[in-house]
């Protein structure tokens, strides 16, 4: 059956499908929703968390402006146990015409307890009651749209992608109920269903892949690499500091890993500035003298940039040339780029996801760096790595692992762990903030800045239209009160590299004494007069987040402070923070605090190819996986394995390519 053939696809809706890569009827039916959402009605309205509730509107509606460009409307609603809640929704005027006194309503939304008013994501005017709705997230169709044609898909009888002996096991949905019950849940019961065979399926193919690419790599062979230790010791001299032990063991366990002869597969895991990017330069300088290229990946330009100074900056009396390469890299540089790495005259390159690029061929490619690895898919680390056959990987991470996760996570990677850290790195104050207290804490801002230091200053969004929450322009307006005569820099993710870039650098110069940022910033930036990192509405953000922010000031000869200001001073992940400096016990105190996780929620991997599992939050089910995933990897070598269905999805993502 094809898309074109389903009732209520027209052309319109055909080219919408397809330009989110839908194509046919299996694409359609395997677009499965991102999100549930569970509208159990409540008296409970006044939480900080969304809720829904049903009640009467109990006065007229009321039509405002609540900012410049921005409508409203609001109005009252009863509900069943007499409580009165006062109700906005933003940019619905419509339905100041819908809506009358004595009609009876449902609306999910959240309370704002700052401006003492619900407000609304969502009002129903029928279907009230308890109900599950599911959310695709893709762009200019309606849910209602997909599901309808989903529900006019007929005849469909999949083939099986699990041994069945698995669905047993673990009683999970066969294969048929599984898509309908993703696609049409009835109860809360059909939901948890859905997502643990989904996570469970999703972490067995991933772990299974892992252990292939693991098992094909020991049994592959390169040429040992003939390393020259004189440029080690020479660059050791060179230094104004010495190597802490952390690095040292790093170091020869890399030493140890490039003179053999398959290819290194090591993972350097160390707290924010405990020095791994050193360890890749030197590891970077062995290779080019060894006779081979370089290229370092990150995931941000921000702080593929800071690699690149940073590489250049230690690297610059050993006649290496190094270029750097992101999207935004004028086309005639991109080309000198190309042409330089597939003459082997450029030596190391530096860049994001534009090292992915086909026209980027290698002459001599040895060794790949692949700075906070955690946050790039498996397929994009491997296609990287794949530019040659047999070249060494080297990938680095500032979010240690929890032990418990490292290992069944990161089996088919070599760890090294760098917990010393260097003798001259200051200790960071990190201090609770309550909003009652924001005077004070201004206060002690000017005073560093008056004593000619900088300031950080995050916020967990760039537009936030009426949650009582900082964005972007909430905070500029607040810091204008305070500091009405200096230059309050602006740094966010929409902003194209070239402002971002430009910012930054207006930052480290020190024409900008505030700078008012996303997390864009929470690694690669390095500036040595910035003392003071302001987090609002500090809650928000996750532990390894906010330690990643942390670790942004005190870098220099001064002192570093970290503000975590919030409503909730008694928040347990907060204490956490401001009791322990160690990223690594940081982790595993993470790890306890989240527990088995939310089914509902969105998901938070931070892996590519995982769309619903979390490493951390589902642990168990990852355990089993990669349980079973050891069992059934035998299955990838027989040739004689009958389970096509199985073999397919290995095939599918292109596991044959894995060195």
């Amino acid at each position: 059956m094809e898309l074109k053939n389903i009732k209520g696809v027209g052309d319109k809706t055909l080219k919408l499908f397809n330009e989110n890569n839908i194509y046919d009827v299996n694409d359609l039916l395997l677009t499965f929703p991102k999100k549930y959402i569970i509208y159990k009605p409540t008296f409970d309205v006044f939480g900080p968390d969304y809720v829904y509730f049903e009640g009467v509107i109990s006065t007229k509606i009321s039509f405002f402006r609540y900012r410049a460009t921005t409508y409203a409307i609001t109005f009252s609603v009863t509900l069943d146990n007499s409580v009165n809640v006062k109700v906005i929704t933003f940019s619905k005027e419509f339905l100041a015409y819908k809506l009358k006194k004595g009609m009876r309503i449902g609306i999910y939304g959240k309370y704002n307890s700052k401006e003492k008013f619900f407000n609304t994501k969502k009002i129903f005017m029928d279907n009230l009651g308890f109900k599950i709705e599911v959310d695709y997230k893709i762009s200019k169709i309606l849910n209602s749209k997909i599901s309808s044609c989903i529900l006019n898909i007929k005849n469909i009888d999949y083939n099986e992608t699990l041994p069945s002996e698995l669905l047993d096991k673990y009683k999970l949905l066969n294969i048929n109920e599984y898509i309908y019950k993703s696609h049409f849940p009835k109860t809360m019961d059909d939901v948890k269903e859905v997502l643990r065979r989904r996570k469970y399926e999703e972490f067995f193919f991933y772990t299974l892949r892992l252990k292939y690419a693991s098992s094909r790599r020991l049994n592959s062979t390169r040429e040992k690499r003939i390393l020259d230790l004189n440029y080690l010791n020479d660059f050791k001299n060179k230094l104004n500091f010495e190597l802490t032990s952390g690095q040292e063991n790093a170091l020869k366990d890399i030493i140890k890993d490039l003179k053999k002869d398959i290819p290194m597969n090591r993972l350097v895991q160390g707290d924010v500035s405990s020095g791994k990017t050193i360890v890749s330069i030197m590891t970077a300088l062995l290779m080019v003298k060894a006779g081979y290229q370089v290229a370092v990946m990150a995931p941000t330009e921000v702080l593929a940039e800071q690699d690149y100074i940073e590489f250049k900056k230690y690297l610059n009396s050993y006649d290496i040339n190094i270029e750097f390469l992101i999207g935004s890299t004028k086309e005639s540089n991109k080309k000198y780029i190309y042409s330089g790495t597939l003459n082997n005259e450029i030596d190391i390159v530096v860049g994001t996801h534009s090292l992915l690029n086909d026209k980027l061929k290698f002459k001599n490619l040895g060794l790949v760096i692949i700075d906070e690895q955690h946050r790039f898919g498996v397929n994009q680390r491997i296609k990287l790595i794949n530019k040659l056959d047999n070249v060494d990987s080297l990938f680095l991470t500032a979010t240690p692992i929890p032990r418990t996760l490292g290992l069944t996570i990161f089996s088919n990677l070599d760890i090294s762990s760098i917990k010393s850290m260097p003798k001259n790195r200051l200790p960071i104050t990190t201090k609770i903030i309550d909003y009652n207290k924001i005077d004070l804490l201004m206060k002690s801002i000017e005073n560093h800045i008056n004593s000619g230091e900088q300031a950080y200053v995050i916020v967990p969004r760039i537009e936030n239209e009426a949650d009582d929450y900082f964005d972007i322009g909430d905070c500029k307006e607040l810091f204008k009160k305070y500091f009405k005569d200096e230059d309050i820099g602006i740094l966010h993710g929409r902003m194209s590299s070239e402002n971002k870039l430009n910012m930054i650098k207006s930052f480290k110069n020190g024409d900008i004494k505030i700078l008012i940022s996303t997390t864009v910033i929470e690694v690669g930036i390095n500036v040595l007069n910035a003392t003071m990192m302001i987090i609002m509405d500090a809650e928000l953000f996750g532990l390894a987040q906010l330690h990643q922010l942390r670790g942004r000031v005190g870098r220099g000869s001064n002192p570093g402070y970290c503000m975590l200001v919030t409503k909730n001073p008694g928040n347990v992940r907060l204490n956490v923070i401001k009791n322990n400096k160690d990223g690594f016990k940081i982790s595993e105190e993470d790890f306890k605090l989240r527990g088995p996780g939310d089914y509902l929620g969105d998901s938070q991997s931070g892996f590519e190819e995982l769309e619903y599992a979390s490493f951390s939050d589902d642990i168990r089910i990852l355990e089993c996986a990669s349980m079973d995933a050891n069992q059934y990897l035998p299955m990838l070598f027989d040739k004689e394995n009958k389970l096509e269905t199985f073999k397919k999805i290995i095939d599918d993502v292109k596991i044959d390519k894995m060195n």
